[in-house]
């Protein structure tokens, strides 16, 4: 993989990027050993101070590990940025979401999305069923209802491979202020093992998030199913 030295993004995180999607996509599973800060730098061509930032970032975060006078390698227990999963963001340099869309339409508000979005009988939200890919596989199920009237006339050409954050803020300049996010686990059922390929009763993360723009508008609701990694998971905080 070459570095595009033309992106804004650093080098350094570039590379870092790199790393957590091969470990996410499980191409460098637990235990794997890197490639050394030499070898990384020549794959890169860029320099070991700009190798070593990226990998004493992974080391920080826990997402790798050093042993003296062996190497590099990728950690038992994986650590995961709950923002991130929060957000959809899977860290790609590029902003490459790849999605399958299963149901896109325009309909009436029903009582419990209604109740949730502070919409009135009759109003209209958009609602949309997908799926959020890696290496081409279905990771999340994403089911989400949006307050048409702040996003009029979005079309599913727009939502294409793309977050829904991203869609908001840059397609149509809205100023996201905060998301409410609910955290559970559930059993695959019969619907969840064939979308995500796992078998009937695999245990599932489940996210459902409440979105509202500076307004103090709620944009949208969005129910996330996604497969269970066994890792620590976490948040940061600052005070």
């Amino acid at each position: 993989m070459l570095i595009d030295k033309e992106l804004s993004i650093p080098l350094y995180k570039q590379i870092k990027d790199y790393i957590e999607r091969k470990i996410e996509q499980g191409e460098w599973s637990a235990g794997y050993q890197l490639p050394t800060e030499k070898e990384l730098a020549e794959q890169f061509h860029v320099s070991t101070i700009t190798v070593k930032r990226a990998i004493l970032d992974l080391v920080n975060d826990g997402s790798l590990y050093r042993q003296s006078g062996k190497g590099t390698f990728v950690s038992t227990h994986m650590e995961y940025d709950l923002a991130k999963l929060v957000t959809m963001q899977d860290g790609s340099a590029r902003n490459n979401h790849p999605h399958k869309t299963v149901a896109f339409s325009v309909t009436q508000v029903d009582n419990n999305i209604a109740k949730i979005l502070h919409l009135h009988k009759g109003n209209k939200v958009i609602k949309i069923h997908r799926l959020k890919l890696q290496n081409k596989k279905p990771i999340v199920i994403e089911y989400s209802y949006i307050n048409e009237k702040l996003v009029p006339m979005l079309k599913q050409a727009e939502i294409e491979n793309d977050l829904l954050y991203n869609v908001f803020s840059k397609k149509y300049g809205l100023q996201l202020d905060k998301a409410k996010v609910y955290i559970s686990t559930m059993k695959a059922a019969e619907e969840e093992a064939q979308l995500l390929n796992v078998e009937k009763g695999h245990p599932l993360f489940v996210l459902e998030r409440h979105t509202t723009v500076k307004e103090k508008e709620v944009i949208e609701y969005s129910k996330m199913i996604m497969l269970f990694e066994e890792a620590h998971y976490y948040l940061e905080v600052k005070l």
